[in-house]
């Protein structure tokens, strides 16, 4: 054989093994957001997607449908038409070199649980938690953990685990479990008693995804896009964000211990990222959620924001109702939908200066729509930032849901201060969310309400209920101009609430 024909021969031979090593390792992949158990959201288009190791073909099939797509630049999608509630339904994925399957699918709403350490905390932790570990078996109601891979607690993380970790990786694989004994365990407690409640009162499957992280700023959860184009919170964008006096102090300062490692090699490295870097957990935990349709979120957080440190004087008002505001608009621009609701819970009473980040959450139910507030100012503990009955807030939760989203008859919220106005010696303050009437839990006169004169020092007064209306007057204030309810870092015997024992939201008059 001639040296010519042994290299042609010797060229079709490697070429051949190159083509065939192509073809065994062009797998097909499937985003990890998909896995069996999981819930997909009725009455919305239904994207699959994934990546593949090489372009070609890909068939996807769902519900007695196939699709057929080419992928490009190693990533393809397909959309089903929307769906009903029901199941269980199996998704098959072939590719050229391997075949998936994710099985005991189900479609009805999903719900996004997100915030921070109150969000975080598991049922375990919670008051009640065997029995309702014991009582949990629910297998219409789906759970996803998100867990991040470095909590950020008072901790100094070592450099090799700061330099691998960024924003597509912080977050480790969460498969979808049923609500059984072992998942409900370590899951968060108010997004647990808030899905089972919303589930057995709308008997349509319920998938919930929990990706909050202990006292993370509203900042993380905002893109960093839309931080650098709005005109007053731009610095945050920038790579000082961290000592920005726009940035609450005290998570600087977590940030800091985290990072100590990095900081002792003298910072000749680049600065690792870090889930209290502001846009970090969108990328993160949201971004990747984009093409996933779902129902609404669940919003508990705010203790980092409130105030700069645990025990300073609160952040200003403005700019914590700007971030509040730039997060919801972000999300309901990033999921295409400019009506996704928001269940945000109002943070509780506590010995800290909350009032402001408490009135900035119930000015953004009243001012922006498809915001329902979730009122917990009697769940609180004066000395202990995480109070541990979170069945009775996200038993609330599913309330507003249930009144506010899925338009049922029952009123959502405890009262909300409307407006007010003045006549003779007497304040009139009016409510929304009152049901058949103001009351209060215990029976009692209204406690922690005050009004004031022209001279701004302020009086208990005597409440009288008239309708959705509290007629208030005191024999120190002749002449009335404001009223404020439960404005005080600890209003812990406050007891306003309508005739369904939901309580009213702190207020005054006179900002």
């Amino acid at each position: 054989m001639s040296t010519s024909l042994q290299n042609t021969r010797l060229r079709f031979v490697c070429l051949a093994l190159l083509l065939s090593q192509v073809y065994c390792f062009a797998n097909v992949q499937l985003s990890p957001v998909f896995s069996d158990h999981m819930v997909l959201q009725r009455n919305a288009d239904i994207h699959i997607w994934g990546t593949t190791d090489a372009s070609e073909s890909v068939t996807v099939s769902f519900a007695g449908t196939s699709i057929t797509t080419q992928s490009i630049n190693h990533t393809w999608e397909v959309q089903f038409p929307a769906m009903q509630a029901g199941g269980p339904f199996t998704l098959r994925i072939e590719g050229s070199a391997n075949t998936l399957s994710v099985n005991d699918i189900l479609i009805g709403d999903v719900w996004l649980c997100a915030g921070q350490s109150n969000m975080r905390l598991r049922v375990n932790q919670a008051f009640d938690a065997r029995l309702a570990v014991l009582s949990a078996s629910n297998n219409q109601l789906r759970l996803a953990d998100w867990e991040g891979r470095l909590e950020p607690i008072n901790k100094k993380y070592t450099l090799a685990l700061l330099q691998q970790l960024n924003s597509s990786n912080y977050y480790s694989p969460a498969p979808w479990r049923t609500a059984d004994s072992a998942s409900v365990n370590t899951f968060s407690a108010v997004g647990y008693y808030f899905g089972n409640s919303l589930q057995q009162a709308l008997h349509i499957p319920i998938g919930l995804i929990n990706n909050s992280i202990g006292g993370v700023p509203v900042e993380t959860y905002i893109p960093l896009q839309a931080l650098a184009a709005d005109p007053v919170l731009h610095s945050l964008s920038e790579n000082n964000w961290l000592t920005d006096s726009l940035y609450p102090s005290w998570t600087a300062e977590r940030v800091n211990q985290n990072l100590q490692a990095w900081k002792d090699e003298g910072s000749k490295l680049p600065m690792p990222g870090h889930p209290y870097q502001p846009g970090y957990l969108f990328d993160a935990g949201i971004a990747p959620l984009q093409k996933l349709a779902i129902k609404g979120v669940i919003w508990y957080q705010g203790e980092s924001n409130a105030t700069y440190t645990g025990d300073s004087t609160a952040m200003r008002s403005e700019l914590n109702k700007l971030k509040l505001q730039l997060l919801v608009n972000s999300w309901r621009k990033h999921f295409k939908d400019p009506q996704l609701p928001f269940i945000m819970i109002q943070l509780p009473a506590i010995n800290r200066d909350w009032e402001l980040y408490r009135e900035v959450q119930l000015e953004l139910a009243k001012e922006m729509h498809d915001i329902s507030l979730v009122v917990t100012l009697d769940l609180g503990n004066a000395n202990d930032v995480h109070p541990r009955d979170k069945k009775t807030v996200g038993e609330r939760a599913a309330i507003a849901a249930l009144g506010n989203v899925y338009h049922k008859n029952m009123v959502p919220t405890g009262p909300l201060y409307n407006s007010y106005r003045v006549i003779d010696d007497k304040i009139i303050v009016s409510f929304s969310n009152t049901g058949n009437g103001l009351s209060t839990k215990d029976g009692q006169s209204v406690r922690r309400i005050l009004i004031c004169g022209e001279d701004k020092l302020f009086y208990p007064a005597t409440a009288v209920f008239k309708k959705n209306e509290l007629w208030l007057s005191s024999v120190k204030v002749l002449r009335p101009v404001a009223a404020r309810y439960a404005w005080e870092d600890n209003p812990y015997d406050a007891n306003l609430s309508n005739s369904e024992g939901l309580p009213a939201s702190p207020f005054r008059t006179d900002k």
